[in-house]
């Protein structure tokens, strides 16, 4: 297994208008972000000044924490579709977190998840997606090991197949590829466990893991700190590094220049999320 000896200092860029951050994906001069508790989809420029919110889903949600985590749709993975449009996904974690939103411009469509999260179910233990993109000809899911099990996984999804579910308001298992399982190590004894996905200008496959200190997909733990790691075209991780400081990196997207933007969740309503960047050493 790989040392976690060496660290990457984060640089903070702004301060979002959400608190529980936890996808994002850049697009020229601005970026979209999730957050896992909200209805709303944000924009913002690099530097991150906000510029808009578009709704995802119609109402509101209870303003009391235990009601507002039962009642969330939990949208913790977004990518972009490869004729632009936005997917936003839930992780599944629970029978009302198995929607996702299909956005193009201002118009949304809800997408129903069951069909292939069931499917998943079945499989891990403790189903959690957290993490998505598109690689190559695959739709790539990151299954978040924080629950029973530590089953931190890529799910590999057939993309033409993705599409053609899409037209018809659904996603299903008849693409699916491969699970392929990650072993991820501990950091200060804590399990690590996948948070997000994101490809590099050059088409190579980052990931982000976190060290929440917690045996369930539902409930939060104290986060002892995060890591970002690289695989090669095997799956195998070929690096990991820590991530200076301590904050729970849930969402990581890059720029078209290779600067690397990350938003951290501090799971707590009453703190905004940051936004940092990164540059990463050669090689």
């Amino acid at each position: 297994m790989l040392s976690l000896t060496e660290s990457l200092p984060l640089h903070p860029l702004a301060t979002l208008r959400l608190s529980a951050a936890s996808a994002l994906v850049c697009r020229g001069e601005q970026f979209w972000v999730l957050a896992d508790d909200a209805l709303t989809l944000q924009r913002y420029d690099l530097a991150g000044a906000w510029q808009a919110e578009l709704q995802l889903l119609p109402g509101e949600l209870p303003t009391d924490s235990q009601q507002r985590k039962a009642q969330k749709p939990d949208f913790e993975a977004l990518l972009h579709l490869p004729d632009g449009r936005l997917l936003a996904l839930g992780s599944g974690s629970t029978a009302a977190r198995c929607r996702a939103c299909l956005v193009s411009g201002e118009q949304v469509q809800v997408i129903n998840l069951q069909p292939l999260y069931q499917v998943l179910g079945a499989h891990f233990q403790a189903l959690n997606i957290e993490g998505a993109l598109v690689y190559q000809d695959q739709l790539l899911l990151a299954q978040r090991g924080n629950g029973r099990g530590r089953e931190n996984a890529l799910v590999c999804l057939e993309l033409t197949a993705v599409l053609a579910d899409l037209v018809c308001g659904q996603l299903t298992a008849v693409g699916l590829q491969q699970i392929v399982p990650l072993v991820l190590p501990e950091l200060d004894g804590v399990a690590l466990s996948l948070t997000d996905l994101a490809l590099s200008p050059g088409g190579v496959l980052y990931f982000s893991a976190a060290a929440e200190d917690t045996d369930s997909s539902y409930h939060d733990g104290a986060c002892l700190g995060s890591v970002l790691g690289r695989l090669d075209q095997q799956w195998a991780i070929n690096q990991l590094l820590r991530l200076q400081p301590v904050v729970k990196i849930e969402g990581l997207a890059f720029q078209a220049e290779g600067r690397l933007l990350l938003v951290a969740d501090a799971d707590d309503p009453n703190v905004a999320a940051s936004l940092f960047s990164l540059d990463l050493p050669a090689g």
